[in-house]
């Protein structure tokens, strides 16, 4: 009995064992220098082999009056892991989603770029123990599965987050990553372009595409091709922005907000007027003021804007026998033959293409004809329906 007696007012598993019970918590504990550092409680780990583990892990520092490490990471206590830079640049980026300034895909594309990141280096890594090596070691894993396209793209979205980290607050010094970090060159690039040959559409193509399309897609080919509207922009794209008795379309691009205006050929206000008529009740009030809405009621814009166009496009081209194309293709075919007006200001200002930095002629510019504009989509449109075209015997006018 006295025995009993000892071990419950010690209550250590034996003689030797070098911590002890703090009654008032309940926690295996130990004094170093007047000050108690605590293993976890004993109802926990009656025999202490937990706690005893974590301080033989813990000892050198405690003992050396440094702050012990975290055992299950093996960190110092402050120290920013790859997990915390990822999380706090992905809740940076779903802000800007939020507030319009970020397309919902392009956060996807920032959001599988972390996944990678902890992929490679784990979540309970130091940010700022990462070096040289361990990039060039990413790049070489990013590089067995990615062309040199979407290889530059993973780098610069890679080097991006740990930028935010730094800029953040979250690591004192930017990190290096190494001359085994950098970007396919651009001769790689234009050497893989090389190969895949010109992304363009040919005029047989696109009416075989319309032949076989829907009233909503045959109207967004037509615009993409007389006005090189992207996906996002026909998503988007509103009711009030056509002037459909004129001729017109006055559009913001929505990726760059610049100002576009686009004179419309008769086909396409014809494949307009057409979609608008089969365009169903939207299922989401807000989608009341778009253009282009399914049979069942649902827009195009959905999590991806413009996705479901790419979709509906991959169906209908896989009828029409056209192969390799996407949708977005008809934006570098429009760019392409409407460069044939020997015009680029009118071309780019139908693009909505932003100008480089230091362009003070296109501050300065406020406006550009419309006479300009028509010649460069009455170009496009000789080019789509020559005169000899039997089906495009009428003036071609807008």
């Amino acid at each position: 009995m006295a025995n009993s007696s000892r071990r419950r007012k010690n209550s250590k598993p034996h003689k030797d064992f070098p911590l002890t019970h703090h009654k008032h918590s309940g926690r295996w504990c130990k004094k170093v220098r007047g000050k108690f550092f605590y293993f976890g409680k004993v109802a926990d780990d009656p025999q202490g082999e937990k706690a005893i583990a974590v301080w033989i892990f813990q000892k050198d520092d405690i003992l050396a009056g440094r702050k012990p490490r975290d055992p299950e990471t093996g960190l110092a206590p402050g120290v920013v892991t790859t997990d915390e830079v990822v999380n706090r640049f992905l809740s940076h980026k779903n802000a800007l989603v939020k507030s319009g300034e970020l397309a919902p895909r392009t956060y996807d594309r920032y959001h599988g770029a972390c996944s990678r990141i902890l992929a490679a280096f784990g979540r309970t890594r130091a940010a700022a123990d990462l070096r040289p090596e361990d990039f060039e070691a990413l790049r070489v894993t990013l590089a067995s599965s990615y062309g040199p396209a979407a290889l530059a793209n993973e780098i610069q979205m890679t080097r991006s987050v740990f930028r935010y980290g730094y800029e953040a607050g979250l690591l004192d010094k930017p990190l290096r990553f190494g001359p085994g970090f950098k970007k396919p060159s651009a001769k790689t690039l234009r050497q893989t372009r090389q190969a895949a040959g010109p992304r363009l559409f040919t005029p047989e193509q696109i009416k075989s595409l319309l032949d076989e399309a829907t009233p909503n897609m045959a109207a967004m080919i037509l615009l993409g091709i007389n006005g090189g509207l992207g996906n996002t922009d026909l998503a988007l794209l509103p009711l009030a922005a056509l002037d459909l008795e004129g001729g017109w379309l006055n559009y913001p691009r929505a990726k760059t907000a610049i100002d576009r205006r686009i004179p419309l050929w008769k086909e396409t206000l014809e494949a307009i007027h057409k979609a608008i008529a089969a365009r169903g009740e939207p299922n989401d009030p807000q989608d009341a003021g778009l253009v282009f809405i399914g049979r069942r009621g649902e827009s195009y814009t959905g999590n991806h804007k413009g996705y479901r166009v790419d979709q509906e496009f991959t169906r209908i081209a896989k009828r029409a026998k056209v192969v390799g194309r996407t949708f977005y293709d008809l934006r570098r075919t429009f760019e392409t033959i409407g460069g044939g007006s020997r015009d680029q200001i009118a071309v780019d200002a139908i693009m909505g293409h932003a100008p480089p930095a230091g362009d003070m002629a296109s501050i300065y510019r406020q406006r550009i004809e419309d006479d300009r504009l028509r010649a460069v989509v009455n170009h496009v449109r000789a080019w789509l329906y020559p005169p000899v075209d039997a089906a495009a015997t009428e003036q071609a006018s807008v």
